[in-house]
């Protein structure tokens, strides 16, 4: 019964573990699809080099650049108004 008790023990002490040791991974770049032509692109990327679909824009209220997929901002928490700002300015 003891030994039951402490191989259970041992298991979710390992599983723990594990997932502390994952959190602490560095992120990874994130990878996505386009929403144009499906291709790979990258998270930062402005706009796919394959079909020069727009990838990203500026927020209307911080001016940080979001996914054109996102409604509201990651920022500030600005909601996304169609035809303001959405060419993110050049660097």
């Amino acid at each position: 019964m003891i030994l039951t008790f402490l191989l259970i023990f041992a298991f979710l002490t390992l599983a723990i573990v594990r997932q502390i040791e994952a959190r602490l991974e560095e992120p990874r770049a994130s990878v996505g699809g386009c929403p144009g032509c499906g291709c790979r692109v990258e998270f930062d990327w402005l706009i796919c080099p394959h079909c020069k679909e727009l990838l990203q824009r500026q927020c209307a209220g911080c001016t940080e650049r979001m996914p054109i997929s996102h409604r509201y901002c990651t920022g500030c928490g600005t909601r996304y108004e169609p035809g303001r700002l959405e060419v993110p300015k050049c660097a």
